[in-house]
């Protein structure tokens, strides 16, 4: 209690001896002093580190206090966000230092809802302007639905000779959770599998994939449990051959018309064939029953064209009997060389003269036998555009211009010589 006493004494003979020099007008200048000190800070800020905006795009915008009931279905949107601050803070800013959310607080049932943006920022930063202000989300309930089948799919085209003899999952149903949306539209659950070199039982862990009726993938649903012990028994019979389509009349096509290439076997050429070992050796490859194409002008699709069993040994099977068989038909073209066309000079200037060298050239032409057969030479311009040019020699480019349907290959020259001259005015000769 004594030492407090005394601390009290020497603060107040301190302030009895600071009190006479305190005056109103020493108060002013202190004030002015300090707003002259802060405004020559300011300005050195303000010079050393002067205010700059920027503008920051794809920011991500994220829901907040949406219930857990609930769920953003539709694909979350971005902003543009326009900030301003000193120099060195907008320049070392990063964009995950932004942070754009929605409130969804207030949301209660499924729905679309717009609502305005709010952007935080680090310190000393102002936010000018948000693009868009407001975003559209598409709010869903969360659903889940037990019992949904599993089914197992092969993913790759199997060999024809291996034949699928039972499959296996492991569990048989899952469960699934998503927005009640897109729970409805699942109807089952796929376990897909690759079958690459196995020949007998593939065992394998694969993960389950929701889709709809139509096979297709149902995005944004979690599956319980989300992989599946997949048993596959595979089976061998016979061995693959080669079907070759047999074609006849490739030479009576309609006039002007020829095959486009060889007739193909699609969706695939191979089919199996099954019997004797020693019969199957001498079986290299299967020809479909002759196709007549006589007089045909057009491509066509064959389907079920029966395979030609006719030769095959006793005891031999084929497995599929009929192919589908694509017949590609164009019309037929041919080259051909025009010799000895005349060149024309274009754009002569008045008043000049172009002299050509040489003035013919060897023209090859492409296309339809049918249209060269008809093709009038008076059809075909070759010129050189001499573009106005004076007096003097130029070595100008040869150009072409066919009728349609008619290709251009090559003009032999490719460049010709021409020669612009003015001609010169007689001189009258003196009266006798």
């Amino acid at each position: 209690m004594v030492r407090l006493a005394r601390m009290r004494a020497r603060l107040l003979r301190a302030w009895d001896n600071l009190r006479p020099t305190i005056r109103r007008d020493n108060v002013a200048r202190f004030i002015v002093a300090v707003a002259l000190a802060f405004a020559l800070w300011a300005w050195v800020e303000a010079t050393n580190d002067p205010e700059t905006q920027r503008t920051i795009s794809n920011i991500p915008v994220i829901p907040a206090n949406l219930p857990p009931s609930l769920v953003v279905t539709s694909e979350l949107p971005t902003v543009t966000v326009r900030i301003q601050g000193a120099q060195s803070r907008v320049q070392a800013l990063e964009s995950g230092a932004i942070q754009a959310t929605v409130d969804l607080g207030d949301v209660t049932e499924p729905g679309m809802y717009t609502r305005r943006v709010q952007v935080e920022l680090p310190a000393r930063l102002r936010l000018r302007e948000v693009i868009p202000p407001e975003v559209t989300l598409q709010i869903d309930r969360l659903a889940e639905r037990a019992d949904v089948p599993v089914e197992v799919t092969i993913a790759n085209e199997l060999p024809p000779n291996l034949e699928l003899v039972s499959t296996q999952a492991d569990p048989q149903t899952a469960t699934i959770r998503g927005p009640e949306q897109r729970v409805n539209q699942v109807t089952r659950v796929t376990a897909p599998i690759q079958i690459t070199g196995q020949t007998e039982i593939v065992r394998e862990s694969v993960a389950l994939v929701p889709v709809d009726e139509n096979g297709i993938t149902v995005p944004g649903i979690t599956v319980e449990p989300s992989t599946a012990n997949v048993t596959v028994q595979l089976r061998i019979r016979g061995q693959v051959r080669r079907v070759i389509p047999s074609i006849v009349g490739a030479d009576r096509l309609a006039p002007g018309y020829e095959l486009a290439g060889p007739p193909t076997v699609f969706p695939t050429d191979e089919v199996v064939v099954e019997g004797p070992e020693s019969a199957l050796a001498a079986i290299p490859y299967l020809t479909t029953t002759p196709i007549d194409v006589s007089g045909w002008s057009e491509s066509r699709i064959l389907w079920d064209v029966p395979i030609d069993t006719s030769r095959l040994p006793a005891g031999v099977r084929v497995d599929p009997p009929t192919v589908n068989v694509s017949i590609q038909i164009r019309r037929a073209e041919e080259s051909r060389t025009l010799q000895g066309i005349p060149v024309t000079p274009m754009n002569v200037r008045p008043g000049t003269t172009a002299e050509l060298s040489p003035a013919t050239v060897d023209l090859e032409l492409s296309g339809p036998s049918d249209l060269l057969d008809r093709l009038d030479p008076a059809e075909i311009l070759v010129f050189v555009d001499v573009e106005n040019a004076d007096a003097g020699v130029y070595q100008l480019p040869v150009r072409v211009t066919l009728p349609p349907g008619v290709r251009f290959e090559r003009v032999t020259p490719a460049v010709v010589q021409v020669t612009v001259r003015t001609p010169t005015t007689p001189v009258p000769s003196p009266s006798p």
